[in-house]
């Protein structure tokens, strides 16, 4: 009698061992499986995605167990004089351990690539691409950590776009010192463009420079009530007692325009000059009759 009762339950025990390994199998596999296409929606509420890593060993134990009691597979080893270093055979759980956790290990990395493109922005003011800009910064913001990238040459690039993101608006910031965003503060992103202009235009700072300077003569003594025209009546302005004046140019500095002298009546200067709000312009000219 005792011997069959141990013969019953034996298979009683293989039962119980295939729906315990088989259950922790699928919810280890379940588990998985939202860390894998649900990763970025995890991260964002803080649930890091190296805990995937973790879950893979459970499910590489349990779907190996689910075999060992399911198929009772094995793994042996045999040595012999043919075989210099012996044989080693392996089935059932240990192969599938090994392809479980191996393979976990590949997926994310194929679906998160494959899930992915790259952009490249180009800076553009008044339609014009400014492929000499090589200073600022533009800023996507991007799923919880928004992208910075520097201007070189007038363009940016942005690896790694979530697939998603595809023909979506999505916020953007530019940091481009006298440009401001000449359009929406949104931008939508496409993987099928060779570009995505970015549009710009120069904030009303930059369009006007404060110019000072002095004007002498050919004696070093200042030159009183000298007016100055910029650029045929843009900006004008008389020098004060000691020669010098101040005066806004409706131009952004660096800009060159053509400056004109007059005292007495008589044209004195007539050149171009080029104006800047850190370098004054000091003048000195001939006031020979």
């Amino acid at each position: 009698m005792k011997t069959v009762a141990n013969g019953r339950s034996a298979p009683r025990r293989r039962m119980n061992w295939i729906w315990i390994s088989g259950a922790a199998f699928l919810l280890s596999f379940l588990a998985a499986g939202i860390m894998i296409f649900f990763g970025k929606e995890l991260e964002d509420l803080g649930i890091t995605g190296n805990i995937y890593y973790i879950i893979l060993i459970p499910l590489g134990f349990s779907s190996a167990a689910f075999l060992a009691g399911a198929m009772k597979s094995y793994a042996s080893f045999t040595s012999n004089e043919s075989v210099t270093y012996g044989k080693l055979q392996l089935t059932g759980p240990i192969v599938i351990f090994a392809l479980v956790v191996g393979g976990g290990f590949i997926m994310p990395n194929y679906y998160n690539t494959k899930g992915q493109f790259d952009l490249k922005m180009r800076i553009v003011s008044n339609d014009q691409p400014l492929n000499t800009l090589n200073e600022g910064t533009i800023t996507l913001y991007i799923g919880k950590e928004p992208k910075t990238v520097s201007i070189h040459e007038g363009e940016v690039a942005f690896y790694n776009i979530p697939e998603e993101y595809d023909n979506r608006k999505v916020r953007l910031l530019t940091a481009i010192k006298n440009y401001q965003l000449a359009d929406s503060n949104e931008v939508l992103l496409s993987k099928r463009d060779d570009y995505v202009d970015i549009h710009v235009s120069r904030t009303r700072e930059s369009m006007s420079t404060l110019v000072r300077g002095s004007v002498l003569d050919e004696q070093n003594m200042a030159v009183v009530h000298a007016w100055l025209d910029f650029s045929s009546g843009l900006a004008t302005c008389y020098t004060d007692a000691n020669g010098n004046f101040s005066l806004t140019v409706p131009l952004p500095s660096g800009e060159k325009v053509q400056l004109k002298i007059v005292t007495d009546g008589i044209t004195r200067f007539n050149e171009v000059v080029t104006i800047s709000s850190a370098i004054p312009i000091d003048l000195r000219i001939d006031k020979t009759p």
